[in-house]
């Protein structure tokens, strides 16, 4: 009689934490972040790397960009954009990345699902922060 208890509390116990680790789940799953969608570019000497993240949730899309580069002794520096585009939906369906001459800037040109082609400059040392 004592083992069929055990097996009971035991059997229970093992329910309750299967149930706790689904719903822990359930909550990471709903409470997860936004679709991020990165585009990588590099320059044309290959020495800087620019990634375009375009984050969608309900309230909308935020956008910034990363670029990378040597640092003076040669590691790689990461340097923080955001982007001032207002967007409900996803505007980086269509992309085109055209590089200044000495590689510290872009102009970027793009389009959304509707076809609104728009495009923003920017001056990495200008307008962002290391």
């Amino acid at each position: 009689m004592a083992s069929r208890w055990i097996a009971i509390v035991f059997g229970s116990a093992l329910l309750l934490a299967v149930a706790a680790i689904i719903g822990i789940a359930a909550l990471f799953t709903i409470a997860g972040p936004g679709n991020d969608i990165r585009y990588d570019f590099v320059s044309p000497s290959g020495r800087v790397d620019l990634y375009l993240i375009e984050t969608c949730e309900r309230e909308g899309c935020t956008h910034q960009a990363v670029i990378e580069r040597p640092g003076l002794e040669g590691e790689p520096i990461q340097v923080r954009c955001g982007l001032d585009i207002e967007a409900l939906d996803p505007v980086f369906v269509s992309l085109d990345i055209q590089w200044v001459s000495d590689e510290s800037g872009v102009l970027i040109a793009f389009a959304g699902a509707g076809g609104a082609e728009r495009s923003i400059s920017i001056d990495f040392d200008r307008d962002c922060n290391a």
